[in-house]
């Protein structure tokens, strides 16, 4: 068994798409955006186990529409029922791996243009920093707005926009969600730093964007298809 553990987190319902299915399953280059997701971390050269959280309403779903896809490869895939919010369905997911994992990956579903080098680069990052979070800089000036009068001006040079995936020691992380009483949480790098634990941001990828909104699908096609003939 790995010491690595994989969580997709694909329970939330993706209300600003304006569909009656799941962002997660809707067709991207003839297949769920979640295929995509999950093909990339498969086709990562190490061993791990892989726990994939989903709406409770859609494991079958899941299993009719998104395994069958697998099936030349055979993946051991642990389906795990996710809660309420976010933050309960990853809790769902850390609880289920074995006791083998000491690390484990977060990612969304939802960002199915995600690079093996990126996983890569955040797992060898866990390893010596315990909690990592992938970021990329800010291109645009960024300003706090109050009463629709512009108050601040950030500093672009400090800020980035955060990504997953995102690692942690699985006891910290563990811990991390344990600790936060609040029902929702930005993202699980929030709840370490909310125990006063450092979070090591490694360089993402501006092409590893989430799928949002039905605006998103049209890129998303192109990058995956500039990918695919690398």
């Amino acid at each position: 068994m790995s010491e690595i553990g994989v969580l997709i987190a694909a329970a939330g319902k993706g209300r600003r798409m304006g569909k009656n299915i799941n962002k997660q399953f809707l067709n991207l280059m003839g297949k769920p955006v979640l295929y995509h997701t999950i093909k990339t971390f498969l086709d990562w050269p190490r061993d791990f186990e892989l726990n994939i959280v989903l709406h409770p309403d859609e494991i079958e779903y899941f299993k009719d529409n998104v395994m069958p896809l697998f099936l030349a490869s055979q993946p051991e895939f642990n389906l795990i029922a996710g809660g309420k919010s976010r933050k309960e369905s990853v809790n769902n997911g850390l609880k289920n791996f074995s006791d083998k994992v000491n690390y484990v990956i977060i990612h969304d579903g939802a960002r199915p243009m995600l690079k093996k080098e990126l996983i890569e680069r955040t797992y060898l990052a866990v390893k010596k920093y315990d909690a990592v979070s992938c970021g990329i800089k800010v291109k645009d000036t960024i300003k706090v707005v109050e009463n629709s009068f512009s108050k601040k001006t950030l500093a672009r040079n400090s800020l980035r926009a955060i990504q997953t995936p995102q690692a942690f020691r699985l006891d910290l992380i563990k811990k991390a969600h344990k600790n936060y009483k609040k029902d929702k949480a930005l993202d699980d790098a929030s709840l370490v730093e909310e125990l006063g634990k450092k979070v090591y941001i490694v360089n993402g990828d501006y092409n590893n964007f989430k799928i949002t909104t039905p605006e998103d699908l049209k890129p998303a096609e192109i990058i995956l298809k500039e990918q695919s003939n690398v």
